[in-house]
Parts: C-alpha cells; structure tokens; sequence
C-alpha cells in the first residue's frame, strides 16, 4: 500500500458531504492528506470561484453557467440570491484563507484553474495568503499555465492533456485540440471563460511546454485509462511527475502502481484514506 504523500484527495471528495467546499479542505487537511486539488471557475464579475463545472442548478431548478452570474448572486434565495448549489459555491479567497489559517501548513495546493486570463487575480490571491511555496498550479488550458509562469517562474506547474485519441463522449462536452507533433506553442493570451477545453498530446509533450514543466518540476495529468508505462518512463527521465485521475479503491491503485509507476494518484473516495489508518 502506498502512503498518503503519493495521494491526491480529488476536490475533497469524501471529506465533505458536498466537493470543493470549505469544510472538505478543512476535514482534509486535518486528516493529513498532502496534496489537495481543487478546481477555480470564474464569475460573471471576475471574482474566482472554487467549483469544477462550468455551469449549476439554481434555486428555481434552472441551470445557469457561472460565468453568467455576479458573485454577489452566489447566496441563498433567502439573502437575494439564486440559491440552490451556487448558494454553497465558496470564493477562492475564503478558501485560500481557510487554507493559511489550517494548522497543517506542509500540504501542496493543486490549483486547478479552469478559465483563462483571470491568472493575475488568482495568484494575487495565493500571494495574499501566502500560498506560494505550497501551491502547484492546474490547467488543461496550456495558455493559463505560460501566463502563471510568466507571473511566478518558480510555481511548478501541472498540465493535464489527453494522451490518447479522446473519444465521443469527451469530444460533446469539450473543444478538443491536437498538439502537433507534441508541441503546444505560446499564443496571444486570451479570454477563455465558461467552458471546457483541452489538448490532446499523442506520445507526450515537446518544446516549450515540456521545458517549462520540466523547468519547474512540474508534472502532467492523464485519464488512468490512457496512462501507458511508456509514457510515464519518458516523462520521469526528464524529472517531470506523472498524476492520473481517478480511484476509489486500493487494488485499481496497486495494480496501476505495478504496470505504469506513475507519481501521484487522484482520489475520489475518502475510504481510500481511511483504509491507510487500518
């Protein structure tokens, strides 16, 4: 069995009744997990968000996209708001406070940002919590992490990319593009704000973005069911960490741990935790 410094609690699922919450970062980091992901959607009025979808049931039963709803709405019906799952969305910044204030200061942050161009605001953030030593930054967006990179150097970054041809059942809910040849190039920073995107890298990176990771110590993420021991073995020789998401029990981690050997495991379920302390 591994330890739990080569597992990842996924949006703290388990921890809490709901993900992504307050009160699942707090159950999690006083468990003892060491590296925590969650994910940073975006408002209406640019005020960065810790949910993973880009859209939510309201309320009255109607689903919205977050990208289409001022922060200030994000409140119980009761307050003015639109309730329902935005009523318990917390901000970015309440939850970076939480984190500064948790007496276990050795967790990694893996903040998984889902828009792009909001990259100044959330690392002023983690700048005013003095996160900076603790935090990875996350994107499937490759134009969010040059722009992180830009912004602090020394953050190690995460890519997380499709390794092998995505099917169609990704492909309806995402824009799916192809590296060339492996290469990802830098293009003009854009706005890219309410949906979902990604790259599709066959054989693993090459130029800029590799180097970057690779200059970071940084690490790709891939779909477990994509991961191949080829792949890991090629980004482990130039000291980039490999991550794969998701599992819910011990004999799929250990049987990927024997094949592929990859770095770090995503969690969906806290029973995975919990069976460490048996």
């Amino acid at each position: 069995m591994l330890s739990i410094d080569r597992l990842i609690s996924h949006r703290f699922r388990g921890f809490s009744a709901e993900e992504n919450t307050i009160a699942g970062l707090n159950a999690a980091l006083s468990f003892g997990v060491r590296h925590l992901e969650f994910d940073i959607r975006v408002s209406k009025c640019g005020t960065p968000m810790i949910y993973h979808d880009e859209f939510a049931r309201a309320g009255d039963g109607k689903i919205y996209k977050l990208c289409d709803i001022m922060a200030d709405d994000f409140a119980p019906q009761s307050e003015g708001g639109i309730g329902g799952r935005f009523a318990i969305i917390p901000t970015a910044q309440a939850l970076f406070e939480a984190a500064s204030k948790h007496p276990q200061k050795n967790a990694k942050l893996l903040v998984d940002v889902k828009d792009a161009g909001f990259e100044e605001s959330i690392h002023a953030l983690i700048s005013l919590y003095r996160l900076k030593e603790r935090t990875v930054y996350v994107s499937w967006l490759p134009e969010t992490l040059y722009q992180f990179h830009a912004i602090a150097p020394d953050i190690p970054l995460c890519l997380s990319h499709w390794c092998k041809n995505p099917n169609q059942a990704i492909r309806a809910l995402h824009k799916v593009h192809k590296a060339k040849h492996g290469h990802i190039p830098r293009g003009p920073n854009r706005l890219i704000h309410g949906h979902r995107s990604g790259y599709y890298v066959k054989d693993g990176l090459r130029g800029e973005m590799r180097d970057m990771l690779k200059k970071t110590a940084g690490s790709v993420c891939v779909p477990q069911d994509m991961v191949s021991a080829d792949l890991v073995a090629a980004y482990q020789a130039d000291g980039i960490k490999v991550s794969t998401f998701s599992y819910v029990n011990w004999p799929a981690i250990n049987a990927h741990e024997a094949h592929f050997g990859v770095d770090l495991y995503f969690i969906d379920d806290k029973a995975v935790f919990d069976a460490l302390e048996d």
